[in-house]
């Protein structure tokens, strides 16, 4: 058979190009994750960027900033996990950094998760003590509080004088932020205060938490599983995210 007007060779290089082509397209295209791909990569980080929509989903943030240097250090500190990057002017309008600091330009982060239960199940643990989960939300101003959403079965009892740990620090910190908002909402800012979050169940936590053990009628003491349901049910009702 005659073939005219192209050499054999060259209509076998535009099969294999062609192969190798649809191949890019399969790992690129839909179902990949949107912009995920190895070659979207801004900033060399070896990661994705993936930038994400207002979806309702959740994210931990483990890293965020101008450029390259924070990012990696948040790469390096998750070697075991997926990480990806967004570039925050083409992503949800949510909260990556804390209110009083600067929008970033990148954000590192883990997930999406359906439920932001998960996320906060290892937000409060040693490794991710410094990171903060938040929705996808537009126009959220405000972190996921994950003692509103993970099971009370699982949460510590907190008494003065007990052991300190980074992880028993961050439960007592959620406790205080929570006493905190409670007195807030209730007009109350003067009583347990944003100065009172120390980290340490001090006399001044104990005093404030039974107080409201006494209020409801239960035995005063330390914080149990009893106690946490009681805090969550006046304070998670105020948060909005």
């Amino acid at each position: 058979m005659e073939i005219r007007g192209r050499a054999p060779w060259a209509i076998l290089l535009a099969a294999i190009l062609g192969v190798a082509a649809g191949v890019a397209v399969a790992i690129a295209g839909p179902g990949s994750g949107g912009n995920e791909s190895a070659t979207n990569d801004p900033l060399q980080l070896g990661i994705p960027l993936v930038d994400l929509a207002c979806t309702g989903d959740s994210i931990m943030v483990v890293g965020y900033g101008a450029g390259r240097a924070p990012l990696d250090a948040a790469v390096a500190d998750n070697p075991d996990r997926v990480v990806r990057y967004l570039r925050t002017d083409d992503s949800c309008d949510t909260l990556y950094a804390p209110v009083d600091a600067a929008v970033p330009d990148y954000v590192a982060y883990l997930g999406p998760f359906d439920s932001p239960a998960d996320p906060c199940a290892e937000r409060m643990t040693d490794e991710h003590k410094g990171d903060n989960v938040t929705r996808l939300n537009s126009g959220n101003q405000i972190y996921v509080k994950c003692l509103c959403v993970l099971d009370t079965a699982t949460f510590p009892v907190l008494r003065p004088g007990m052991s300190l740990t980074t992880e028993s620090g961050l439960w007592i910190r959620g406790l205080q932020g929570m006493l905190a908002d409670i007195d807030a909402a209730a007009g109350n800012p003067t009583r347990f205060t944003e100065a009172d979050i120390t980290g340490v169940y001090d006399q001044r936590t104990a005093a404030r938490v039974n107080e409201i053990q006494a209020g409801k009628g239960v035995r005063v003491g330390p914080l149990n599983t009893v106690t946490w349901r009681i805090l969550r049910k006046r304070a998670c009702g105020t948060y909005s995210y």
